[in-house]
């Protein structure tokens, strides 16, 4: 057989693979999309909200599909109603593959494709149109590969709004992201390149790189979920005559991780709650008393608290906010003082209400020798020496504790110091102690007088170690200072 004919024939072979996995993906991608909508209705359900396929035409290398998305909770529609046209509507254009040629050649099971006109799913569109003149457009393209993953991105356009005189300018925003379709596990970035505003009053705003980073390790069917989200963003810039510091090339970073505790073996499911802020000041100039800071953040959380507490405590939080919304929809309609007091009244039941719940959520956050509250703090001056400060307090209490908030109360102030293990250490650099304003100064040296701070070669240090009846300072014994504190928690003083 020539050269030229075998060339044919594996052209052909090639073809009929193709038109063969072509034909068998477009007829099973009406099934893939109808199991993503069954697997986020169920986790969008305790948001009262449902997605619908409203119908799919099926092609050969391409379909259509329409998607409803709508709020059956009735008390949140009602409210929506009023600025949103439910149910929203959204077209999908899908691609069959296995070779994908719409925006560049790609491989994968399909590409769903969609075009969103923001303003269309408003009841008043003429009321967006007074703050931003030009449609607001979302495009979102999503890549379905053979591992049942979704591969997406998206933007926008060019946002110009005009807030009561002041006019923003929010460059395109950007999206991107890998989630498994069966688990929604994954990761999304998201963010626009730059923020910039001008003033009524003559002052300016700009923010570059802001950007949304989140990874999420594991998602319940209640709406909890676990993992990594990070908010950033590059030479903040805000010179407003209303505000009293000015900010100049300044950095921002706001982080929250929420993950399981791994490092201890338990047979109760345990979870760490951080949160932290970083500030860079870069250029700007504080009031003379604290120029000298360059750079400062903390950090604090909650680790070993169980899974179960934190899942019954937002589903409580969520009943009691639509209580809330509830009556305070009502509030609007009511016309007499009388009929507002009965509002009133009915919105201090639902606060009596969570109250009497609070206690049993505290009680079953805590777990013995595991559930540790945390801070941390830090600050650079301009000399670039660094002063830290932890504190840790650890629950070692009772494995079984009271199952209302008067109870625990009461427990509280009767057995505090049974109930903690503490650790703090302050180390504060002597060069940042000779910039403090001159009272702190005056302070610190009574501290030293009394041996509550301690001098070592370039800091000025504290620790203090507590376990229950047992208190350490710097070194030294200082259980006696225990009386009073128990006192004091008793009402005794």
């Amino acid at each position: 057989m020539s050269i030229g004919k075998k060339i044919l024939g594996s052209v052909a072979v090639a073809g009929v693979v193709w038109a063969g996995m072509t034909a068998y993906i477009g007829s099973n991608t009406e099934n893939y999309l109808k199991n993503y909508i069954e697997n986020s209705n169920k986790i969008y359900a305790n948001n009262g909200m449902k997605m619908s396929l409203l119908s799919f035409e099926k092609g050969f290398t391409a379909s259509n599909a329409k998607v409803s998305v709508d709020f059956v909770d009735p008390k949140m529609k009602k409210e929506l109603n009023q600025f949103l046209k439910l149910p929203m509507v959204m077209d999908y254009e899908i691609e069959n593959g296995p070779l994908l040629f719409k925006d560049g050649v790609a491989f994968g099971a399909s590409k769903i494709n969609s075009k969103v006109n923001v303003n269309e799913l408003l009841v008043n569109k003429d009321m967006l149109k007074k703050i931003v003149a030009k449609d607001i457009v979302l495009n979102t393209s999503m890549l379905v590969d053979f591992s049942n993953h979704a591969i997406y991105t998206g933007d926008s356009n060019e946002i110009i709004a005009n807030i009561d005189g002041d006019v923003f300018t929010i460059a395109p925003f950007k999206l991107s992201g890998k989630m498994d379709l069966e688990t929604f596990i994954g990761q999304i970035k998201m963010g626009t390149a730059t923020i910039q505003g001008a003033l009524e009053n003559g002052g300016k705003v700009k923010v570059e790189n802001l950007l949304l980073d989140a990874d999420i390790t594991k998602l319940f069917d209640n709406g909890l979920y676990l993992g990594d989200f990070v908010i950033t963003a590059n030479n903040v810039n805000i010179d407003n005559p209303a505000v009293p510091q000015k900010l100049t090339n300044a950095t921002f970073k706001m982080a929250m991780n929420l993950d399981q505790n791994s490092q201890v073996k338990s047979t109760t499911e345990l979870v760490n709650m951080n949160f932290g802020l970083n500030l860079k000041l870069g250029e700007t100039k504080l009031a003379p008393e604290y120029d000298f800071v360059k750079e400062f953040s903390f950090d604090y959380g909650l680790d070993g608290i169980k899974m179960e507490a934190l899942m019954a405590f937002q589903d409580t939080m969520k009943e009691v906010q639509e209580e809330q919304q509830a009556i305070l929809t009502k509030l609007s309609s009511v016309k007499t003082s009388e009929d507002q007091m009965e509002v009133f009244k009915e919105l201090e039941g639902i606060q009596q209400k969570l109250q009497n719940k609070m206690g049993l959520l505290v009680a079953n956050f805590l777990v013995k020798d595991q559930t540790t509250l945390k801070f941390n703090g830090s600050l650079i001056d301009n000399a670039n020496t660094t002063s830290n400060a932890t504190f840790n307090i650890k629950y070692v209490g009772d494995e079984v504790l009271p199952q209302t908030l008067d109870e625990i109360e009461a427990k509280f102030k009767k057995e505090l110091l049974n109930w903690i293990a503490l650790n703090v250490k302050i180390d504060l650099d002597k060069s940042l102690v000779q910039k403090l304003p001159e009272t702190t100064k005056q302070q610190l040296s009574m501290a030293l007088m009394t041996g509550m701070l301690q001098e070592n070669n370039t800091s000025y240090g504290f620790n203090a170690n507590y376990v229950p009846r047992k208190l350490m300072v710097n070194g030294q014994d200082k259980s006696e200072m225990l009386q009073l504190v128990e006192m004091t928690m008793q009402g005794g003083m």
